[in-house]
Order: C-alpha cells, then structure tokens, then sequence
C-alpha cells in the first residue's frame, strides 16, 4: 500500500507520462485531430486565419482537457489501487471478526458453567458453615442439613 507522499509521487511520476503519451498517440482523439488539420492545411481546406486560429485554438482546447484527463486518470489509478488493498484489508478483518463471534457462544457457555459452579461452591460453603455451626455448639445436625450438605457436594461432581 503506498502510504507516503513521496511514494505517491514517485508512482505518478511514473504513471501520468506513460498515460499522455498513450493520449497523445497518433490513433487518439488528439492525434487524429493533429492529423486532420495538417490534412486540411496539405489540402488547402483553411481559406484564412480566421479558420487556422480557429482549428488551432481547437487543437489547444482538446490538448489542454487530454492532460487535465491524463491527470486525473494517473491519480486514480494510485488510489485505486490503495483502495484495493484497502478493501482486501478489511475483508481479513471482517473474516477475524465472524471467527470472534463464532467462537462468542462457546465462550459465553464455559462462563455461565463457571458461574454456575461458583454458585454451586458458595452454596455448599454456606451449607458446610451450617453444618460446622452445630458441631461446634454441640447440637446435633439436623438430617435435613446433612442430607443439603451432600447435595451440595455431589452438586459440585
């Protein structure tokens, strides 16, 4: 990708002459008008210098658009192909971004298992601290308690 100044005059330094000279050629507009007026003057077609002055200014008028057009054509040409690369570009990363969100569901399961776990371990902790309560008071544990407490902890497995 040309990204700098200089490398962008460098390519239309190269691009634009090749582009006016292919403008200028005798089988263009401009050279088949070239070739026309000298037919015309060869042939004695132009009567006088109003007709000359004329075709001239004529001649003139289609060079001065073919250099404006050669112009604009080199110009183009650098930037199309910084817009292709451009574009090739963002396809990677609209790629990259659908093999994110492809990998998003999988992501989002593993957490809420996680989550889901650490409920699980903070219920079974509150339960055991139920549990260690009546032992160290000296209580018997209720079976409901106990059998919570394994529920818990096969919950886990």
């Amino acid at each position: 990708m040309i990204t700098n100044y200089s490398e962008r005059l460098e390519a239309f330094k190269k691009i634009y002459p090749e582009i006016l000279e292919m403008s200028l050629a005798e089988k263009s507009p401009f050279g088949e008008f070239k070739l026309l007026l000298e037919k015309f003057g060869d042939e004695n077609v132009i009567r006088n210098d109003q007709q000359f002055q004329s075709l001239a200014q004529a001649l003139v008028s289609v060079g001065q658009t073919i250099v404006a057009q050669s112009q604009s054509t080199a110009l183009a040409m650098i930037l199309q192909g910084d817009e292709n690369e451009l574009n090739a570009e963002k396809a990677l990363l609209i790629k990259a971004q659908t093999e994110t969100e492809k990998a998003k569901p999988a992501l989002i399961k593993r957490q809420t298992t996680q989550i889901d776990d650490n409920m699980k371990i903070e219920a079974a902790k509150v339960t055991q601290g139920v549990q260690f309560g009546y032992c160290a008071g000296g209580l018997d544990i209720p079976a409901e308690i106990m059998t919570l407490v394994k529920q818990k902890i096969q919950a886990l497995g």
